[in-house]
């Protein structure tokens, strides 16, 4: 079908009368009591899912923020290791680069991890590396990244991605 001016014009038109009538008509809205169940449901299905926003990074929330990011992910088989951490952590392969990503009880647990390495060795996302290569360290709640990464955009686009915070509940 092949539109010609008027019948755009004609055609607007029709879509304008009918939207002024449907206003009049059919401008009710849901009734409060329909609002809030379909908030009931909503928070259901988010509390339900697999990776319910709960102010705590898990797997599955920052791999989907960093997809979400542009980003593509390879999840390495082997756990990724740094010594100091107490924990192993997830690695991951985005181009030339590897991200290792160690998930924490809370905050503090993290803050006890970062206390206990060899902070020389690295250096903030947003900060200018050296000849050294020095790796960055990314923080936020729960999470520790480190990123071997020398192109700048990648490690603010990642490290952007995972300050921002992770996930929250609805409110």
């Amino acid at each position: 079908m092949t539109w010609q001016r008027g019948g755009i014009r004609k055609a607007g038109a029709a879509l304008l009368v009918a939207g002024a009538v449907c206003a009049g008509a059919c401008n009710s809205g849901p009734t409060p009591e329909q609002v809030r169940a379909s908030q009931v449901a909503a928070a259901k299905a988010v509390a339900d899912s697999p990776c319910p926003p709960d102010g705590q990074w898990k797997e599955c929330s920052l791999a989907e923020r960093l997809l979400r990011a542009g980003l593509v992910l390879r999840r390495d088989s082997t756990p990724a290791r740094e010594p100091g951490v107490p924990v192993a952590g997830i690695l991951y392969h985005i181009g030339q680069s590897t991200l290792a990503v160690y998930f924490f009880a809370d905050s503090m647990a993290r803050k006890a991890a970062v206390a206990k390495l060899d902070t020389t060795q690295f250096i903030g996302y947003d900060q200018d590396q050296t000849s050294k290569g020095e790796r960055s360290l990314i923080q936020s709640v729960n999470v520790l990244a480190l990123l071997d990464s020398h192109q700048d955009q990648q490690r603010e686009r990642i490290g952007d991605a995972i300050t921002a915070g992770a996930p929250q509940p609805p409110k």
